[in-house]
């Protein structure tokens, strides 16, 4: 469709750039000011939902109060009538209108960036990012998606909607992930809050990416992807890359926040040039209790797949670590079933949850006209995106939760001074109740 009326007679929809699960993104034109500009407007289906209502918003008063050459600028916001009078208006955004294209679509897989041009894209990103935070805005899903490229090599990052202010509860539970799996530091994966350090992370899964034609961890779903940000260490990146810009990424890849830059311009600094930061006294300490603490207890982990970014709330229980049990009798046996039970249990809700998200993630992703719906705002159609091996898979059948039957007889007799029967080593499988997957929301553009 062309030369639509827009939300408001000021603005003329030209050309749609993108549409996502959130929302649309069109080419426009300011006819007050015969300007092109991006309009984004949120879908009618998600006008009465307020969880969207909400982020929307939020994504225009977090771009509208950044002032920076890196930042594509909000000029409006309003809201678009009900059609009919029915149902909720729908709040559109005015944002500057950026030629080029997402960085996504100039990375092809195993076709690493020359070595400058990565360093001067992220931190170019990093410059952003540090603005953003100085007033107190995390953006929480820093990816090459979000990060536009314009002929002349200025990045522009875009997409504040899952944004939060530093020191809000922001519009999340605990326990909730947000971001995308590929990208989210290991404190996100856990279902913790988001800071700072957690954008400096992701900014250096994208400098990785670009450095090594490929991404630091690619799972086969989006649960497994999420844990290797936990637990796995990347693979090195080869001698060709400058030895100051893989020091720059191992350190920003630190599974520990406090082993990390100390801020997104130290970051920066680094990647022209600059001197390392000294590491802060006593951090290291943290770095492995933090990777080993990954494996302990739950944590929530983001199902979505490939680059969408969603909201989900997914216990993971831990592996069980330490030695098999030794042969005991059938009276030990039974007394120490209950910590048999929890590993089984464990690993059934494990391979629940991994079945249960691949079958989610299935017919699930927004229908994109422009090949990536994160372009929010880039003039350009984008070039064919690389074929990045999927993060879902076809689901198995998934396991039966029928308990096998336990003995309930008990000896009335004293035992015997030799066993007729060897207890087994593997005690029956107790039902247990498997965890719940509530996605809250979507990915959008």
């Amino acid at each position: 469709m062309t030369d639509q009326p827009g939300p408001d007679p000021r603005y003329r929809l030209d050309s749609r750039i993108a549409t996502g699960g959130m929302g649309e993104v069109w080419r426009a034109t300011d006819t007050v000011l015969g300007r092109q500009v991006a309009v984004k407007v949120l879908k009618p289906e998600h006008a009465d939902d307020t969880t969207f209502r909400s982020r929307f918003q939020t994504e225009a008063r977090h771009a509208a109060a950044l002032h920076h050459a890196n930042v594509a600028t909000v000029f409006d916001f309003g809201e678009l009538p009900a059609e009919d009078g029915q149902g909720a208006p729908r709040p559109y955004l005015v944002m500057e209108l950026v030629p080029g294209q997402a960085l996504s679509t100039l990375l092809r897989a195993d076709e690493p960036m020359p070595a400058s041009t990565a360093a001067d894209l992220v931190a170019q990103a990093c410059d952003a990012v540090a603005a953003a935070h100085a007033i107190g805005v995390v953006h929480r899903d820093i990816k090459p998606g979000n990060l536009l490229v314009t002929p002349d090599g200025q990045v522009k990052i875009t997409d504040f909607g899952i944004a939060r202010a530093a020191d809000a509860a922001g519009l999340t539970m605990t326990g909730q992930v947000i971001g995308t799996p590929a990208y989210l530091s290991p404190e996100q994966a856990e279902g913790k809050q988001a800071t700072r350090a957690s954008d400096v992370y992701s900014l250096g899964v994208v400098l990785y990416e670009c450095l090594a034609g490929r991404r630091p961890f690619i799972g086969e779903s989006a649960i497994s992807t999420a844990l290797a940000h936990l637990r796995e260490e990347p693979p090195p990146l080869t001698d060709e890359v400058p030895e100051h810009l893989r020091q720059a990424v191992a350190r920003a890849l630190a599974k520990d926040p406090a082993d990390r830059f100390a801020s997104a311009a130290d970051f920066a600094a680094v990647l022209r040039g600059g001197p390392m930061p000294a590491a802060v006294a006593g951090a290291g300490a943290g770095a492995g209790a933090g990777a080993a603490g990954a494996g302990a207890g739950a944590a929530g982990v983001a199902a979505l797949a490939s680059d969408g970014t969603r909201v989900m709330t997914t216990p993971v229980p831990a592996a069980a670590t330490g030695a098999p049990p030794s042969r005991v009798t059938a009276g030990a046996a039974r007394r120490r079933r209950p910590g048999w039970l929890t590993w089984v249990a464990a690993a059934a809700a494990v391979l629940l949850v991994i079945l249960l998200v691949a079958r989610l993630g299935q017919g699930d992703e927004p229908t994109d006209t422009a090949g990536d719906s994160d372009r929010s705002a880039s003039a350009d159609p984008p070039r064919t995106p690389d074929g990045d091996p999927s993060e879902t898979g076809e689901p198995s059948q998934p396991p039966t939760t029928d308990p096998t039957q336990e003995p309930t007889q008990e000896p009335t007799e004293e035992p015997t001074e030799e066993p007729t029967q060897e207890p087994t080593e593997e005690p029956t499988e107790e039902p247990t109740e498997e965890p719940g997957i509530e996605i809250v929301a979507e990915d959008y553009v």
